[in-house]
């Protein structure tokens, strides 16, 4: 009940004070006043002599942080995040603009030679991975044409088997042919 009493004070007090001053001001801060005389500056929200302004942004997004800052200098990197994230922070253009200015004053070589850096990295990783790929593609060639192999000389192991009229150094290949396929094919 207290604070609804307060409230209704509170609204009254504003309501009289517009009533009384025709201009609604905010500070640079944010803080409003009422006056009787024009607001000064870009920051006039009420009377007759209005200027706009542009509304307060309420949740500007940051962007990700690009993937080659781990290859800036800490103090580079630092810089570049705190540019990144100023718009979010409610700083001003302006300001923004001088941030902007000295970044690339300070760091422009920095992240030039970082983004070098990353995209050098990033060429020989898939360098690596191509040849690994390559490696694998060889080593599964290799494992197919093994296997085909052990299969044909299966295939001829039985059919040597089962013919009758084997001579002795038909017996003797034979025989040195099933040993060379075990060795090879049998694990």
């Amino acid at each position: 009940m207290r604070a609804m009493t307060c409230l209704g004070a509170g609204l009254l007090l504003a309501a009289a004070a517009s009533a009384q001053s025709p201009y609604q001001c905010r500070t640079p801060g944010g803080s409003l006043y009422f006056s009787d005389r024009p607001c000064t500056g870009q920051l006039v929200y009420g009377g007759r002599n209005e200027t706009p302004t542009p509304a307060p942004r309420s949740h500007a997004s940051v962007g990700e942080a690009p993937s080659y800052l781990q290859y800036m200098s800490p103090r580079c990197a630092s810089l570049h995040d705190a540019l990144r994230t100023a718009s979010a922070r409610g700083l001003k253009y302006e300001t923004m603009n001088t941030m902007r200015r000295d970044y690339q004053a300070e760091c422009g070589e920095n992240e030039r030679e970082a983004q070098s850096q990353y995209s050098r990295d990033q060429g020989m990783e898939r360098q690596q991975k191509n040849a690994e790929r390559q490696l694998q593609l060889v080593a599964q060639n290799q494992a197919r044409l093994h296997e085909q192999q052990c299969e044909e000389s299966k295939r001829i192991l039985l059919t040597k088997r089962n013919r009758q009229d084997l001579n002795e150094s038909e017996r003797a290949e034979l025989k040195r042919f099933e040993e060379n396929y075990r060795a090879r094919c049998t694990r």
